[in-house]
């Protein structure tokens, strides 16, 4: 079956993923057409464990939504992962390239923080 390979940095307490402590970058085997959900699943994180996820610099998801688990990866794709702890200024939000998925996600909603459920 063929693969890809994708460079995977982890911030903050996702470190722990790949064997570091504040940040890590690791190169991950994955199927061909393998998604971000398989990323996740491989490396054995709980989507509320991440925060936002950049796939070659443009942003994918955000705190408390799931939408980039069906983002399709590519061969030497990059992906940053931060941690919920590690948030993204908020002067830097307007105008920031996003993928479509999550353009439309964050039209439907609007812009927020967080995206959690509150208890």
């Amino acid at each position: 079956m063929p693969s890809i390979w994708v460079d995977v940095a982890l911030y903050g307490e996702l470190a722990k993923y790949a064997g570091g402590v504040h940040v890590a970058q690791s190169k991950i085997e994955l199927p061909a057409e393998a998604c971000v959900g398989d990323l996740l699943d491989k490396l054995g994180m709980a989507a509320p464990e991440k925060g936002f996820i950049f796939i070659n610099a443009v942003l994918a998801d955000m705190p408390g939504l799931d939408v980039a688990r069906a983002e399709v990866l590519h061969d030497g794709d990059h992906v940053g992962i931060f941690s919920i702890s590690h948030m993204w200024p908020y002067q830097y939000r307007d105008g920031i390239r996003m993928t479509d998925r999550l353009t439309a996600e964050v039209a439907q909603r609007g812009a927020h923080h967080s995206y959690a459920t509150k208890p």
